[in-house]
């Protein structure tokens, strides 16, 4: 009879772990990328034969990444993780360094540097990066998908990513949103749900403490880049 009680009381302890952890992972925090996501168990520190140093994914997300390295391995194509997770200050960082770049410094008019940085650079608390889920492949440069070992990468990606859960977020033919990415692949099976819930917390107050916030509501920043992905990533 004790022994019962042990595995049902510790089969309730994994119950509520888990769904604490599920519903950590909708809340405006996670959601936004205000955690630390080297403390937060749900994720994992990739090897760095696979990656850059210091890339963390959701677990979930790295079992899928080595399951689809493997098959591109049967093919010749090594796949490496550049970029990984991101949080809140991490891309506040990166944002604010671009705000201040040389190329973009001469632009007075707050939202039109706000539009020239959305072409390719989420705003703190908008990037897809803040999950766990999305990743950044082996080069970020579109030149690089006009040679040869670029394209082989991307058709292979196009062909058998879906097979393993990815999913291209910025893909052609948008009518909205950030420029095509061939690099950056999302896996869906957690970012549907984690866009799902973002889009019913997350509001336009929410979105501040960085230069250029003011301009999100009036740029429709949730409908027109936070949505303004691949249909199959939704």
């Amino acid at each position: 009879m004790k022994t019962i009680q042990l595995i049902t009381l510790f089969g309730l302890c994994l119950a509520f772990q888990f769904c604490s952890n599920a519903a950590y992972s909708q809340s405006k925090d996670f959601l936004m990328g205000k955690y630390d996501y080297t403390k937060d168990t749900s994720f994992v520190k990739v090897p760095t034969q696979f990656a850059r140093s210091n890339v963390y994914l959701k677990k979930e997300t790295y079992q899928a990444f080595l399951r689809m390295r493997a098959a591109a391995f049967q093919s010749g194509i090594d796949l490496n993780i550049i970029s990984g997770t991101r949080s809140f200050n991490d891309q506040r960082s990166k944002w604010e360094s671009k705000w201040f770049a040389s190329e973009f410094a001469p632009i007075k008019d707050s939202q039109q540097k706000v539009l020239k940085l959305l072409r390719w650079w989420s705003m703190p608390g908008t990037s897809r990066h803040h999950w766990g889920t999305d990743l950044d492949l082996n080069n970020m440069k579109p030149a690089y998908y006009q040679t040869t070992a670029g394209k082989k990468l991307y058709n292979w990606l196009l062909n058998n990513a879906p097979k393993f859960g990815f999913q291209q977020p910025f893909c052609a033919n948008r009518t909205s949103g950030y420029q095509e990415e061939k690099w950056h692949w999302s896996y869906v099976p957690l970012s549907r749900n984690y866009l799902k819930a973002y889009i019913k917390q997350v509001s336009y107050a929410d979105i501040n403490g960085f230069k250029g916030a003011q301009n999100a509501k009036d740029l429709a920043l949730i409908s027109n880049w936070v949505l303004g992905v691949n249909p199959r990533c939704k």
